[in-house]
């Protein structure tokens, strides 16, 4: 009898255990850009790789100093040091953005050997899709900064 009611609170637990819209968009991405959907099998994901506001702006401000240095006219370096500074003190850590990587097996058409394959996919602090990609290169460096650049910030 404890066995059953065991193995019916699993069954309640997993049911009601909600979806993953991050995993669900790239393993829906993936199935889009392979040979052979139907092979598709999960293996893992990655834990989030977040970036901070804080990290791409330190690493901003330092090239603008760098560039101020070698400047004649030091005023419009010294503007957009200002407009950093802000940023520093308004957004500190936040989040901007994290990537997510899913590991995932398939099998070619017309071959037995199963082959393992990724997708990253960047997203919003609240879940929404940046990019999703097979390609890690295509994703920009610095993407707090891109962010900020959108918003007319930087």
């Amino acid at each position: 009898m404890k066995k059953i009611i065991f193995l019916l609170a699993v069954l309640v637990l997993a049911a009601c255990s909600p979806a993953d819209p991050v995993r669900d968009a790239l393993e829906q991405y993936a199935k889009e850009h392979m040979e052979n959907p139907a092979s598709y099998k999960f293996a893992n994901m990655s834990m989030p790789h977040n970036y901070t506001y804080m990290e791409d702006l330190i690493t901003y401000k330092t090239g603008i100093e760098g560039l101020m240095a070698k400047a004649a006219d030091k005023a419009p370096y010294e503007a957009e040091l200002e407009k950093v500074d802000d940023l520093l003190f308004e957004l500190g850590s936040e989040v901007a953005c994290f990537d997510r990587t899913l590991y995932f097996w398939f099998t070619p058409e017309g071959s037995q050997a199963k082959f393992q394959q990724f997708v990253i996919g960047r997203f919003t602090p609240d879940g929404r899709v940046i990019a999703l990609t097979m390609d890690p290169e295509s994703l920009p460096t610095y993407p707090a900064l891109g962010i900020l650049k959108e918003q007319g910030r930087l």
